[in-house]
């Protein structure tokens, strides 16, 4: 196997995804238009720098906190709700059944029943959300996704200056470092060194091999994994005790330097997989079933 390709860029990755997986085109062609409108939205972001108390830093250390919760990331509301409006335009000419979720929504807005000032403001607040979806009859995945993009940016900016002040020497946990969030996938690299991806601020943390993230499981008897038949580069980890399960990229069998939420994209065709042997995602997934 060469080494890695370090120059392929996130556009030379959609594109070569795109040829080698057909049936992902329609998600991997939306994905691209998101990150061209995050990209435009970066430039003219307004918010204010995260600082992080040394004594905070310290238990964080020490006692294996995040650095900062979720709510307390600045969040640019006003570029967060153009971003907001752009990928709901983009997204309904995407499937079906985005495009009657997002007129739900459309409709909730114009209606006076969802103000996407609040909305954004309380992007981490899990009970708001599971009512707002209850309420307006629209799938919980799909709202947190178009949520989660728009904020994306924001989050971005931070995360440049965060990743600098943690400690990993004795990060030994299964949820993020800097946000306490849980793992969206993980990836297998060097001499077998398991790296989690953040599913909220997109940190990458190393972990344990043989650990679920998810419950913290360290019984081999309990922790499985399996591949789809002829692809050994995406696998799927799962835990026995807590039901849950994450995909693994294996990026030593790559030639080119994976974007690990370009792999999760494109190995939808894995979480139907699991699912339907009993297993679930803990963390939202608008691709997946």
């Amino acid at each position: 196997m060469s080494e890695p390709f370090e120059y392929l860029n996130i556009k030379e990755q959609i594109a070569m995804l795109r040829e080698k997986n057909p049936a992902y085109e329609d998600m991997l062609n939306f994905y691209e238009k998101i990150i061209d409108e995050q990209e435009s939205t970066q430039s003219v972001l307004n918010i204010t720098p995260i600082e992080i108390r040394g004594d905070l830093m310290t238990l964080q250390i020490n006692e294996g906190f995040p650095l900062i919760n979720k709510e307390d990331f600045p969040v640019d509301i006003h570029a967060s709700i153009r971003l907001f409006e752009s990928i709901c335009r983009l997204g309904k000419n995407t499937t079906s059944i985005m495009h009657e979720d997002i007129q739900k929504i459309e409709q909730a807005i114009e209606d006076g029943v969802l103000s996407l000032v609040e909305l954004l403001k309380r992007h981490y607040d899990t009970a708001y959300i599971d009512q707002l979806t209850e309420n307006i009859r629209v799938r919980k995945a799909i709202l947190k996704f178009l949520i989660h993009m728009s904020i994306q940016p924001s989050i971005n900016a931070h995360i440049a200056k965060l990743k600098k002040q943690v400690n990993l020497k004795s990060w030994q946990k299964g949820y993020c470092p800097i946000c306490g969030s849980l793992p969206r996938i993980s990836e297998l690299r060097g001499e077998g060194q398991r790296y989690f991806l953040c599913s909220f601020c997109g940190f990458k943390w190393p972990g344990e091999r043989m650990m679920c993230p998810f419950c913290e499981n360290r019984n081999h008897k309990d922790l499985q994994y399996f591949y789809a038949e002829g692809n050994e580069v995406h696998r799927v980890d799962v835990c026995n005790k807590c039901k849950h399960y994450i995909k693994t990229v294996d990026t030593r069998k790559l030639d080119y330097e994976p974007d690990l939420n370009l792999e999760d994209i494109t190995t939808v065709h894995l979480d139907i997989l699991t699912t339907q042997k009993g297993f679930k995602r803990p963390v939202s997934d608008p691709w997946g079933p």
